[in-house]
C-alpha cells in the first residue's frame, strides 16, 4: 500500500469518526431539547407576565357542529313571600253532650298573611345536547399573569 492510499484511508476515517461524534452530540441535543430551551421559555413567560400580556384568539365552529355542555347548577336563593292566603271552607265539629253527639259545621273565612323569607336551594345538571345552526366565532384572551405559571415550570423539572 503507497502512502496517498494510506493518508487517504486515514483521512476517511478521520471524517467518518468525526462525524459519528458529531451526530452523537446532535441526537443528545435533540432529545435534551427542553432542558435548551426551558430557561429561555421560563424568561419570555416572566417577561409577559411582568407586561402584562394577552393572548388573544378566536376560536370558530363551523355551521353543524355538535356542542355538548353539562351545566352544573348549585345555587342557594332567598325568596320573599309577602301574600295573603284566602281561606273559605266548612270545618265539621263534632259536639258531645249528656244528651246526645252533632257534627255542626262551622263556615271559616279568613284571609292569613304570609310574611316571611323562603330558603330555596337548587341543585342539578342541565344537559345541553345540540349543534349549531350557523358558524359561531367564539373570542378567547387569556392573561399571561393569570396562567399557573409556577406549576407550569414545575411540571417541566423533572
Amino acid at each position: 500500500m503507497d502512502r496517498s492510499t494510506q493518508f487517504t484511508a486515514r483521512a476517511a476515517l478521520a471524517i467518518a469518526a468525526v462525524s459519528i461524534a458529531l451526530n452523537g452530540w446532535l441526537l443528545y441535543r435533540v432529545t435534551h431539547a427542553q432542558a435548551a430551551i426551558l430557561p429561555a421559555a421560563d424568561r419570555a413567560l416572566q417577561r409577559m407576565a411582568a407586561e402584562d400580556v394577552k393572548i388573544r384568539y378566536r376560536i370558530r365552529l363551523p355551521a353543524g357542529t355538535p356542542v355538548h355542555f353539562d351545566v352544573p347548577i348549585d345555587k342557594q336563593y332567598t325568596v320573599h313571600l309577602d301574600t295573603q292566603l284566602p281561606i273559605d271552607t266548612k270545618v265539621t265539629l263534632p259536639i258531645r253532650s249528656p244528651l246526645g253527639r252533632w257534627d255542626i259545621a262551622v263556615p271559616v273565612k279568613a284571609n292569613v298573611p304570609i310574611r316571611t323569607d323562603l330558603p330555596v336551594h337548587l341543585k342539578d345538571t342541565f344537559r345541553l345536547r345540540t349543534q349549531t345552526q350557523t358558524e359561531l366565532v367564539i373570542p378567547l384572551e387569556l392573561r399571561v399573569r393569570d396562567l399557573p405559571l409556577d406549576a407550569l415550570h414545575r411540571s417541566l423539572n423533572p
